[in-house]
């Protein structure tokens, strides 16, 4: 029987406030550049002041927002050297997520879950389906990292400055990149799928590699701080 980890340790309120401004990042109702209204996140989330500053705090020290003089939190930008560093990270820890989704997903109803969450991003082909696997990876990871079970691993995950990542290159991802995911992340499902937990973490990193490949070179589109 799976452990329910979330349950027996809930999060704090400023750790659910940064997790919903993670979330409003992967899905760009937050922008690299903008500046966190404190008044508004406290009325939109219904928190006190002082719980909206300290998760600034919590992202701040996660690499996701600068807390500036006269300006407040503002949500960053990932330079070359943060992308590299984050990737590698990435390139390791989903590779292990991967190995321990493989290793159980003959357990309970993990496959159907598992099946359930790829769909979305396996069976994209038109420009359309296409489009909405950018926003559809956050649920597959997090379902793949909740098969895993490991509460080390899913509490070392930079989940936040990840999405900040996948926010950041969103409008610069081609047709061409978007298929070439695709067939990458039906490599890794099958993978999964078929149990093999070597399989499984080797096409994750190759992925995530690959990301890599396609972004790093178009660093220079942005303005890095």
């Amino acid at each position: 029987m799976q452990r329910s980890t979330p349950s027996a340790h809930p999060p704090s309120t400023p750790d659910r406030v940064a997790d919903a401004i993670g979330r409003a990042i992967l899905t760009r109702r937050f922008t690299v550049g903008q500046r966190l209204i404190e008044a508004d996140l406290t009325r939109d989330l219904g928190v006190s002041r002082s719980t909206v500053r300290e998760a600034f705090r919590i992202l701040a020290s996660s690499g996701v927002v600068e807390l500036t003089p006269h300006r407040g939190a503002v949500i960053r930008s990932l330079t070359r050297s943060d992308a590299e560093g984050l990737l590698g990270v990435l390139e390791v820890l989903t590779g292990l997520s991967a190995r321990l989704a493989a290793a159980n997903i003959g357990i309970g109803t993990n496959a159907k879950r598992f099946e359930a969450a790829a769909r979305k991003l396996i069976e994209a082909e038109t420009p359309a389906q296409l489009e909405r696997i950018l926003d559809e990876r956050a649920n597959y990871y997090r379902v793949m990292f909740d098969i895993a079970d490991n509460a080390e691993l899913s509490r070392v995950m930079p989940h936040t400055r990840a999405h900040l990542f996948r926010a950041q290159f969103h409008g610069v991802m081609t047709t061409a990149d978007l298929r070439a995911m695709v067939a990458e992340y039906r490599g890794i499902t099958a993978a999964i799928l078929e149990g093999d937990p070597a399989k499984a973490e080797a096409r994750a990193r190759r992925h995530i590699r690959k990301t890599g490949e396609r972004t790093l070179p178009r660093m220079s589109a942005f303005t890095l701080s």
